[in-house]
């Protein structure tokens, strides 16, 4: 091999490790675009979910959403009152004489955090996870699954999300959200 071509050899092979190189870092760039747009999804919190953006929400402002409830009335324990909207399938609690919606109730077929009332508890975990607590109520005199959401503190979850059947394997009757972080 001349001493020439043995240069244009190097030169050539030279220039195709660069374009490997290249190519890997193109696809390292990708990948960390890819991590970066994952973490960002990460970031959105169950308080972007449209249900559960109710709360906080004054009872002038549902009234001029949805009109006037098909229910009205007060509510017992630490007082309040619920606004029940048939159309919505779901009821807005003031509790303890708050200006603010603070729980809320969710009957069959409405959705929220990518799951249905009037969904099995089984099917509800697939989507879920794991939840806190299943198991018979003997308050309710039903069986719950329990979700802590966000942060816990003292023993509670920020929201805690509360769904009812009245056996273990029947379709899901009603869910509570209690916004417990409002509590504190």
């Amino acid at each position: 091999m001349r001493p020439f071509s043995f240069f244009l050899f190097l030169l050539e092979y030279g220039n195709m490790i660069n374009r490997i190189l290249i190519w890997i870092n193109v696809l390292l760039f990708l990948g960390l675009l890819l991590i970066f747009f994952e973490l960002q999804s990460v970031k959105m919190t169950f308080l972007d979910d449209p249900v559960l953006q109710h709360f906080g929400e004054k009872k002038e402002d549902l009234i001029n959403r949805y009109g006037q409830p098909d229910f009205q009335g007060s509510i017992g324990g630490p007082g309040g009152e619920i606004l029940f909207y048939k159309n919505e399938m779901m009821s807005f609690i003031f509790a303890g004489e708050s200006d603010v919606v603070n729980n809320l109730e969710l009957y069959p077929g409405k959705q929220f955090l990518g799951i249905s009332v009037g969904m099995k508890f089984d099917e509800i975990i697939k989507i879920m996870g794991s939840p806190k607590n299943r198991g018979y109520d003997p308050y309710e005199n039903d069986y719950t699954i329990v979700y802590y959401l966000g942060k816990e503190k003292d023993g509670m979850g920020e929201v805690e999300v509360w769904l009812s059947a009245s056996d273990d394997d029947s379709p899901t009757t009603k869910a509570q959200i209690f916004w417990k972080k409002y509590w504190r």
